[in-house]
């Protein structure tokens, strides 16, 4: 008999997307593109036939949320058809008391454990032989792991497979310079005796391989981006324990939209069209943040901008900043932007003469400012 997890974290239900000025109508969809990736992934549960759902710490963004979105929540995950165990991360850390916490409990499925004790929890009342040991996040900010009780168990409850679920950082694998998130070390996730840990808190997919056979735990990533400093397109593990607590991961893409975040030397019209075109495949569920350097001939420089429009109209998102892009200097366009006889026409002229094209262009650069 083998048992099937479906592993995810980090949802961060009602994140606003407020930081970026993005226009209302790609505000509110990727706001509603986080819900939206916990409904998919409940279908992928479902279809894979998991057994048991782990959500292993920010299924909300923050303690204050509305009470709808509470609710819509909780119904997402009555529809998986195994057992789902929720843990409290430090974006949504448990309290007693904690208005976010007992309106999620008070309409939450039998189908839902909520892990917000510092104790052993058995599922053999759901009809899964297994013990979840959680590291329930108490607060925002932490310089201690939540795991220490697990050390002083004087004995494990019978079960035939026993996991631990924690949100935090794990040295080597999780950035916590300040070591205030409940950090952990290797070495004690694999000596706690248990068979594998459920982890949360680090956005990037560990391990980063597709598959993964053994270890003694695992981080699954956001399953939706969050940003432009989110490189991937949203991840889950499918993970398979055989009776002996060996693990067996698969990755799960699980996303709605992928940020990418380009920098960009052009020097040419051919250019600008292979990136319209690079950008047209990536498709309307992709947003863009483009810099772009380089030089370009005068003609294209100024028809830089319908290129911008062409790139929006295929994307879902973009920020353009050519603030470093400049206009290629030649004689003639010395010709064209200044009065012969000038001070910078005589300048920009006789640069352009001894052929020094870095000067010509620093120069160019040097009046433009000037004349501001």
């Amino acid at each position: 008999m083998s048992l099937k997890v479906f592993h995810t974290g980090d949802l961060h239900l009602g994140m606003l997307y407020q930081n970026r000025g993005y226009p209302e109508g790609v505000r509110q969809e990727l706001v509603e593109a986080r819900f939206r990736a916990l409904d998919q992934m409940m279908e992928k549960a479902n279809r894979e036939e998991c057994h048991l759902f782990v959500i292993a710490g920010d299924l909300f963004e923050r303690l204050r949320i509305g009470e709808e979105q509470v609710l819509r929540v909780a119904r997402a995950l009555s529809r998986f058809s195994g057992v789902c165990a929720v843990l409290p991360g430090n974006h949504d850390y448990y309290t007693p008391g904690s208005s976010l916490w007992e309106t999620f409990r008070e309409h939450a499925a039998d189908n839902l454990v909520l892990l917000f004790e510092t104790r052993p929890y058995s599922l053999k009342e759901h009809g899964l032989d297994v013990a979840l040991y959680p590291a329930p996040c108490h607060a925002k900010h932490s310089g201690e792991s939540r795991m220490e009780w697990i050390f002083d168990l004087p004995e494990k409850p019978e079960a035939r497979w026993h996991f631990g679920l924690a949100h935090g950082s794990v040295e080597g694998y999780s950035p916590d310079f300040y070591q205030n998130y409940f950090p952990m070390r290797q070495e004690e996730l694999t000596s706690s005796g248990l068979h594998f840990w459920f982890l949360g808190h680090t956005h990037v997919r560990v391990p980063t391989r597709d598959e993964f056979g053994g270890g003694a735990f695992a981080y699954p990533g956001t399953p939706e981006p969050d940003g432009f400093d989110c490189r991937h397109g949203g991840s889950a593990w499918v993970i398979r324990f055989d009776d002996n607590g060996r693990a067996e991961g698969t990755a799960v893409a699980t996303g709605n939209y992928r940020f990418r975040d380009l920098e960009k030397t052009v020097s040419r019209a051919e250019d600008m069209e292979a990136l319209a075109r690079e950008l047209s495949e990536e498709g309307a569920r992709t947003l863009v943040r483009l810099k772009l350097q380089g030089t370009l001939p005068r003609e294209d420089y100024e028809n830089r901008r319908n290129w911008r429009e062409e790139m929006k109209e295929r994307l879902f998102y973009l920020e353009w900043d050519d603030a470093e892009l400049q206009m290629e200097i030649s004689r003639d366009t010395i010709g064209a932007l200044f009065p012969e006889g000038s001070f910078p026409y005589l300048l920009l002229d006789r640069l352009a003469e001894g052929g020094d094209q870095k000067a010509l262009q620093r120069a160019y650069t040097l009046i433009k400012e000037v004349k501001k």
